[in-house]
């Protein structure tokens, strides 16, 4: 009889050891931090996690053309591409346009809770890549 109950307590305690945790989410407007050749940069991503689906846009605030050449300043606003979530890694695209010029970003990372670190792949200034660049980012409140 006390075999049974040891072992009864020890199947409960197993089953609820295993119970699913909540799992995070991404949902939420995340501040990104990137360092650059002119300095700290930061943008504004607004997401929307369904799943293992990923949606959402970029915000970027752009600065003016060097030299006097007029043009630029004020934000864009980018739709995220082909997001998708795993567990806690994240990865997404995004094609940046402005004037003739295009190009594709690549961002992946990890997060928990708050607070989001990775990766941006892909063309940068004038679409010249440059290798990944990396990012943090913090879901503001």
């Amino acid at each position: 009889m006390k075999y049974g109950t040891v072992l009864a307590a020890f199947v409960a305690a197993a089953a609820l050891s295993a119970a699913p945790v909540a799992a995070q989410s991404l949902t939420g407007t995340w501040e990104l931090t990137q360092e650059t050749q002119r300095g700290q940069r930061t943008s504004t991503l607004a997401l929307v996690q369904s799943g293992g689906s990923l949606t959402g846009t970029l915000t970027l605030t752009l600065g003016g053309r060097r030299g006097g050449g007029g043009g630029g300043g004020g934000t864009r606003e980018f739709d995220i591409e082909d997001g998708a979530v795993d567990g806690n890694s994240f990865s997404f695209s995004m094609t940046l346009s402005f004037g003739d010029n295009s190009f594709t970003q690549e961002y992946s990372g990890t997060f928990d809770g708050d607070s989001m670190e990775g990766q941006i792949a892909g063309g940068g200034r004038g679409g010249r890549g440059g290798g990944p660049r990396p990012f943090t980012g913090k879901r503001g409140g």
